[in-house]
């Protein structure tokens, strides 16, 4: 067992969650922590709220305060989604709208049909560029946008479903920025994480930097299914998508709504826990459409069905977030995720430096699942 000393709080009751929590530490793990945080809310109450471990910047070893921030990568993409809901609760979207109405120059090229829906559902059939580009091109917003706007779909909108890895952040970015006016990283912190002290950001501002841990690669590539199509595959190799990238001041600083969220464990947790109906943030009428599967296919890119809602991932068969069927959240390259149980009330935030190679199914987080589950009985 690990020798690391776990910092933060929590209820006697979840004490062996925290030493599950712990024991990622530990060198003979599947896949050691260097730093990582947890947080948990069961009931309303925030049960758990724990962190250890240090990290790197500029070569200078930290120790892991309660305030450092990662990048989650698609962890953000829940977040995004959530801004995308409290649109929909103020009339300003509909999930049923065509993306056209809000987008004009979205309609070249036979896409004047696909709806908001189809596009937070993964079935747009843009999950990648169609023509080249470069990891540091994805920093300019406009071009990224122009390009989406004017590629035909890779197949029949809504015949497939394919995971925009990349591609997600523009198109539900842009969506967001022609219906409010504003940026979907302004959005998000002045609708939603001000006036609630959440620190999640989508376009990190300079003099936050200082507290970012350091991502430390996976050892390996993520699993990547035989077969695959050409066009599933480019939306893992154009651009291919590096963890040095994310560490550089650009990449923090630009909004990439899919990719480039940075936040705490407490954060994550806390903007699920904003899908509770007592939050007032979502109405049940808003709650109900957001957490409705639009599909259950295979997906391409994934390789295995995945239920898909309005940006969110429901509960599938493999039980990625705990045997309750109705929980429903997303994860990140690299282990982060959150999600929400509304049966049993339960909202998760997880966070970590060091990155597996798991695209879903992090054996870290799901050991904090289980215990988690075996703690409320």
């Amino acid at each position: 067992m690990s020798t690391i000393e776990i910092a933060g709080s929590w209820d006697a009751k979840f004490e062996p969650l925290v030493a599950a929590f712990k024991s990622n530490f530990d060198a003979h793990s599947a896949m050691p922590e260097q730093g990582a945080g947890f947080a948990l809310f069961h009931q309303g109450k925030l049960v758990v709220d724990i962190y250890a471990g240090t990290y790197t910047q500029s070569d200078i070893e930290h120790t892991w305060k309660k305030d450092t921030l990662v990048n989650v990568f698609s962890t953000t993409k829940g977040v995004a989604a959530l801004c995308v809901a409290h649109l929909v609760e103020r009339g300003l979207l509909a999930y049923s709208d065509k993306v056209a109405m809000h987008w004009p120059e979205f309609a070249a090229n036979g896409k004047q049909d696909i709806t908001i829906a189809q596009v937070l559902s993964h079935q747009s059939g843009l999950n990648a560029f169609e023509r080249p580009i470069v990891t540091e091109e994805l920093l300019d917003w406009n071009d990224c946008c122009n390009r989406l706007a004017a590629q035909a779909p890779f197949f029949p909108p809504g015949s497939r479903t394919c995971y925009q890895a990349v591609t997600f952040g523009f198109l539900v970015g842009e969506i967001v920025k022609r219906a409010a006016g504003v940026t979907l990283g302004e959005y998000l912190s002045k609708e939603i994480c001000q006036p609630r002290n959440i620190d999640f950001h989508i376009g990190l501002p300079e003099t936050q930097h200082c507290r970012v841990a350091n991502l430390l690669p996976p050892t390996r590539a993520p699993y990547m299914p035989k077969n695959m199509p050409v066009y599933a595959l480019a939306g893992m190799t154009n651009p291919v998508l590096r963890a040095d990238f994310m560490l550089t001041p650009q990449a923090r600083e630009a909004e990439l709504p899919a990719i480039n969220g940075h936040g705490t464990a407490r954060a994550i947790a806390n903007l699920y826990e904003l899908y509770c109906p007592e939050n007032a943030l979502l109405s049940a009428d808003t709650l109900a459409q957001t957490r409705e599967v639009n599909s259950s296919r295979k997906d391409d890119l994934l390789g295995l069905p995945v239920h898909w809602a309005m940006g969110l991932v429901v509960n599938t068969l493999a039980n990625t977030y705990g045997k309750e069927p109705s929980t429903f959240g997303h994860s990140g390259w690299g282990g982060s995720f959150g999600c929400h149980d509304p049966v049993n009330k339960l909202s998760f935030g997880y966070i970590c430096s060091q990155m597996s190679a798991d695209l879903v199914g992090d054996a870290r987080s799901q050991s904090l699942i289980e215990q988690a589950y075996a703690c409320i009985g």
